[in-house]
């Protein structure tokens, strides 16, 4: 049997699971870490047979399409069962939804949260059933056992250095615009920090615009347009996603500006839409997510959980994996493209 000892008030979170089904509200957690921990012990507990639960977001979603496959990889490659629930983006669904997975046995819980704040009681419930919870994406709060996320802050770098290595040499400063994801968004901040550390280090680029793209294809128009407007020698546009970075391309096109009279335009996705407008020579390059693979590496996380082995994090004391980004440009599109069929 696998086991492994955590902390965690038993009796707190049995009742949690029957308040919780009753009415599906929040637990009040710690203000400072999201915790409901009290600091009794508890043992993970493999079940026979072993079945794992994924809670996901939204299945209309490609991305999330590709999560839930590589979570199915993950547990057929391991013997297991794997239970995939559609939460259709629904708070209260995925809550009720989640502890319908618990009473059905599972061993492991993943759950790709609609809300981060709606986890607390879901992990407590699942702790009183002895099982560990790990969080794909999105965000996190409570006593979570496992965090896998893109390694956003490198991403920003990649697209950084890329711009850095084919302008760098040439006369500056070239004029950069930035734009970021929705106000409060931590995946978006770090990729926003990681390339604008980056280009700050090099005296041949200047940062002379940061707006918000409100994540979609209209906001990045939007942003992309005010910057060109107010800098019509602008030669850099980063965007924190490619929706945002779609939209940028479609307002290039309006300022007469393109990537083939040397204008850089990078996104943060891979998603089919940038890969497109790379092909077509409309966009540089866009840092590139893994769902597939971060799908089977929460598995791995919750099975080396139950084997009481350590999971591998990255950042230990936020127990967080971050998992590898690529970047994708006209060069090596056709190779990322074959890797990523070979995953259906």
């Amino acid at each position: 049997m696998r086991t492994l000892t955590r902390v965690i008030g038993l009796s707190a979170a049995a009742a949690l699971l029957l308040s919780a089904c009753a009415s599906g509200a929040d637990e009040t957690t710690d203000a400072a870490t999201g915790s409901t921990d009290t600091g009794a012990e508890v043992q993970f507990e493999a079940k026979d047979p072993l079945k794992i639960g994924y809670s996901v977001y939204d299945l209309q979603n490609p991305y999330w399409q590709s999560y839930s496959a590589g979570v199915k990889a993950g547990a057929e490659a391991a013997g297991i069962e794997a239970i995939v629930v559609d939460q259709k983006s629904d708070q209260n669904a995925q809550v009720s939804g989640s502890l319908d997975l618990i009473n059905q046995g599972i061993s492991g819980l993943i759950v790709t949260p609609v809300q981060p704040s709606a986890l607390p009681s879901t992990i407590d419930a699942a702790h009183a059933a002895k099982i560990p919870v790990v969080i794909a994406d999105i965000g996190t709060a409570g006593d979570y056992d496992g965090y896998i996320l893109s390694n956003n802050y490198n991403g920003g770098e990649l697209a950084a250095q890329h711009v850095i290595a084919e302008l760098g040499d040439k006369p500056g400063p070239h004029k950069v615009g930035v734009i970021e994801l929705h106000a409060g968004s931590v995946v978006g901040e770090e990729r926003v920090a990681g390339f604008v550390d980056t280009i700050k280090a090099n005296d041949a680029f200047e940062i002379v615009s940061s707006l918000d793209g409100n994540d979609t294809v209209d906001g990045g128009f939007a942003a992309a347009q005010d910057m060109l407007s107010a800098n019509p020698d602008l030669a850099v546009i980063y965007a924190a996603n490619d929706d945002s970075a779609i939209g940028a391309q479609r307002a290039m096109e309006t300022a007469g500006k393109s990537v083939a009279d040397g204008f850089f335009l990078i996104g943060f996705d891979g998603s089919d839409g940038a890969q497109d407008l790379i092909e077509q020579g409309l966009m540089s390059a866009t840092v590139a997510q893994d769902p597939f693979g971060q799908g089977k590496r929460a598995v791995e996380t919750v099975l080396a959980l139950l084997d009481g082995e350590d999971p591998g994090y990255d950042d230990a004391a936020a127990k967080t994996v971050f998992f590898p980004v690529e970047l994708v440009t006209g060069e090596n599109l056709a190779d990322f493209q074959a890797a990523r069929a070979s995953q259906k």
